[in-house]
């Protein structure tokens, strides 16, 4: 461990973010987004957790919430519980190795080089032109089921804010999940791609549309990521979606 590392392992989480959000209140990410929400929100959900960089985020600026993480990957899962038990985290966390899909099914999870990278989605083209740092490495079977399923086994009957980041299969944790988002959530936050799966199958039309049907309508857009060359330079970006 280097001593910046240790040094920064003996100051509190809570005071790292603090002073983060003092020093640089409009850096890129998630933080300044969720810093600038109501604090009173009870019950959050991390879907696509990795290894837990959100879910502290989402325990430390939502100090009433309880946070379910949903992370299928095994070393990943295991990794994100780790990280929130260092931040001294653990009380309102409660982490799941699942993740979230149209049916409750086993699926097959491509492991990259970069666990942000792990997607259900083989990686195409236009990914590895934008991304060509990240290779896959391996698969993996991870458990998969309906979130409305899970929402009901849970008895959750209200959810404040859905953190979906899930790589290429957002269009299939919505439709699991119709009547959680349609009567139970109030705030999305979810990372869409163009680059993820061919720009052609108009998949970012099919998540703006339900999530319409559903109630939400965009909100915010941030972490606005650009392309190198060539005429298609958006390659992706973060949307909050609010209810009307």
């Amino acid at each position: 461990m280097s001593a910046a590392a240790a040094l920064k392992g003996l100051i509190p989480y809570g005071w790292r973010k603090a002073l983060l959000d003092l020093l640089q209140p409009g850096r890129p990410g998630i933080g300044p987004v969720l810093a600038r929400m109501e604090r009173d929100l009870t019950v959050v959900f991390d879907i696509g957790a990795n290894v837990g960089d959100v879910s502290c985020y989402l325990l430390h600026y939502f100090p009433r919430a309880t946070v379910h993480a949903f992370e299928p990957c095994r070393a990943t899962y295991e990794t994100l519980v780790a990280n929130v038990a260092r931040a001294g985290l653990s009380d309102r966390f409660r982490p799941h190795r699942l993740g979230f899909f149209d049916e409750e099914t086993v699926g097959t999870l491509h492991v990259a080089t970069a666990h942000g990278a792990n997607s259900m989605v083989p990686p195409g083209e236009e990914y590895l032109q934008v991304n060509p740092h990240i290779a896959t490495v391996g698969t993996e079977q991870i458990p998969l089921m309906r979130l409305d399923d899970f929402v009901g086994r849970e008895r959750i009957d209200h959810i404040d804010l859905v953190k979906i980041d899930v790589e290429g299969v957002e269009l299939q944790v919505l439709r699991g999940g119709r009547e959680t988002f349609s009567t139970r959530v109030d705030t999305v936050i979810m990372e869409i791609s163009f680059v993820r799966r061919r720009r052609e199958e108009a998949e970012y039309l099919g998540i703006f549309r339900l999530l319409h049907e559903y109630g939400f309508a965009p909100a915010e857009i941030y972490d606005v990521a650009h392309a190198g060359r060539g005429p298609w330079k958006l390659a992706q970006f973060d949307c909050v979606f609010r209810r009307f």
